[in-house]
């Protein structure tokens, strides 16, 4: 994987985007004295991006790639023609090759817009699809748990230092992120409608949904009308994390987008996420994302 940092880009004109995508037509900066700063890394065929903007828009052109785009702070709308899509803090896009123009807003409490974009050729999607037996499916994102898994495997390897500088973390392999956009990307038709899978995707809706309460996988389990037990066997026959950490990596994901916008401390931000156990809530921040939460913080532009 090679790595390196571009920006930060001021003023307008093609000449300051970096090439995460084919082909940019225009680019332009809502406030001339803006910014834009984009760390990338890339190999023979996955290119990652974390981008930071004061607020733009641009046109580009991508002919033969998955694109997904994953906003940590602020929101993001495309129009592919003439329809509109979009994605505030903490949700995901996803595009099949196409032509489009896009609008990047920042945090209307403050700090810049930030987002990671992941890019794969669609033959590559297609050979895992192929290699995992799955027949393909349209582009969208109705697999959440898969890919929120792919957002936190991007965040890792796109973590940086206090100097912009890649830090190695435990970088998965292409293929492996290939496999689950393999899934992720399935045939509706393909899915098992099983009563275990349901639970998951209702216990995962419930999660996000209610992260910042005092909510146990207990009180989840009886809002289903299952056992303890029999939900996290749900979880372990859909090859997920346990329902206890996924409820953690949502709280720590949302903790990451508070620190990322700067509304809150480090500590505000654990606690209004429903993290308690203070104590040990850094050391899992740092499992997840390479760095300590103070560091994203610091590191928000």
């Amino acid at each position: 994987m090679q790595d390196f940092f571009d920006g930060p880009y001021w003023g307008t004109g093609v000449g300051y985007v970096p090439q995460l995508f084919h082909r940019t037509d225009s680019f332009r900066l809502f406030d001339p004295r803006g910014r834009m700063a984009v760390h990338r890394a890339t190999d023979r065929h996955l290119v990652l991006g974390r981008v930071r903007s004061t607020g733009h828009e641009i046109t580009l052109e991508e002919p033969d790639r998955l694109t997904l785009l994953f906003p940590w702070a602020g929101r993001i709308t495309c129009t592919i023609r003439e329809e509109m899509t979009g994605a505030k803090t903490g949700g995901v896009l996803a595009f099949a090759p196409n032509r489009r123009r896009t609008v990047v807003e920042p945090p209307r409490r403050g700090g810049p817009f930030v987002a990671d974009v992941l890019t794969l050729p669609m033959a590559v999607l297609r050979e895992a699809q192929r290699t995992e037996d799955i027949r393909p499916g349209p582009i969208s994102t109705h697999r959440l748990a898969e890919l929120y898994r792919i957002r936190q495997r991007v965040a890792l390897m796109l973590t940086t230092d206090e100097a912009g500088h890649p830090v190695r973390a435990d970088a998965p392999e292409t293929r492996e992120i290939a496999a689950d956009l393999a899934i992720a990307m399935s045939d509706p038709d393909d899915r098992v409608q099983s009563a275990g899978q349901r639970r998951v995707a209702q216990a995962i809706a419930l999660m996000r949904a209610h992260y910042a309460e005092a909510l146990s996988i207990t009180m989840i389990a009886g809002h289903l009308g299952c056992s303890r037990r029999s939900l996290q066997a749900a979880f372990r026959e859909m090859g997920y994390p346990n329902p206890q950490e996924m409820l953690a990596g949502i709280r720590l994901d949302a903790v990451r987008v508070m620190l990322l916008s700067g509304r809150a401390s480090v500590t505000e931000s654990a606690l209004g996420c429903g993290i308690t156990h203070l104590g040990r809530f850094s050391q899992a921040y740092r499992r997840r994302y390479g760095e300590g939460p103070t560091d994203t913080r610091r590191t928000r532009f």
